[in-house]
């Protein structure tokens, strides 16, 4: 937020700090003042990689998903080596029950995956959004080949242990990918548990009690953070 509110001070019409103060904006709950530097941002660069991407992540975390696929799909148009937003924009097809799509947005990420490990085989983000596609497509077996390649590159970064737990839930494995969630979490920001709770790749987790006790944790964990901001705010 720091470094957005910067930028803006020295050029209010950066549309990429205007993004980057949605996200902000969005992660620490406030949706209204996100959606207003978002709009601000679409306004100013309609054709920009990260007014999109931003624009996105803020949709699908608050359920917008048409508008999530509008932005994710526009994104993956302006940055031809992107294959995150594709990635994501499948969770959102999901949500709406548009399999095709979301089998076709999984399949055309994977192209991109491809052509990234093919130039850079150590690259464990690749690797790991590979395995959550592959798992979508039903490529078990190949999956979790991928996600001990990206395991051994970097064994502790949160963030991969998220998505490769996401792609176990998927794959039908949901003791491992518990395993993984409860292991992550905590390194997580509070503020994530309203993208966990939105994220279409644990719908087969949502009705196990260690998934419950585990939102349950983060909501904790959140609110907890929330008080203490408005304690500091008095």
């Amino acid at each position: 937020m720091a470094a957005a509110e910067k930028a803006l001070a020295l050029d209010p019409t950066l549309a990429e700090a205007h993004a980057a103060r949605g996200r902000v904006l969005a992660e620490n709950g406030r949706y209204e003042e996100a959606l207003a530097a978002h709009e601000e941002s679409l306004r100013l660069e309609p054709d920009s990689f990260d007014v999109r991407y931003s624009f996105g992540g803020t949709c699908f975390q608050l359920g917008r998903h048409e508008a999530a696929i509008e932005h994710y799909e526009r994104a993956a148009q302006l940055l031809e080596t992107d294959f995150v937003s594709l990635r994501l924009a499948t969770m959102s097809y999901v949500a709406l029950g548009r399999h095709a799509e979301s089998l076709s947005a999984s399949r055309r990420a994977m192209e991109r995956i491809e052509r990234e490990i093919g130039a850079r085989p150590d690259n464990a983000n690749a690797l790991v959004s590979g395995v959550i596609a592959l798992a979508r497509l039903g490529e078990n077996e190949r999956a979790k080949q991928w996600a001990l390649r990206a395991q051994a590159i970097e064994p502790d970064d949160p963030m991969d242990h998220y998505n490769l737990g996401c792609a176990l839930a998927q794959m039908n494995e949901p003791s491992q990918a518990l395993d993984l969630l409860e292991s992550c979490a905590p390194r997580m920001s509070p503020e994530f548990i309203s993208w966990m709770k939105q994220d279409t790749d644990l719908i087969p987790l949502r009705e196990h009690a260690r998934y419950k006790a585990l939102i349950a944790r983060g909501e904790a964990r959140l609110a907890a953070g929330q008080g203490e901001q408005g304690a500091k705010s008095d």
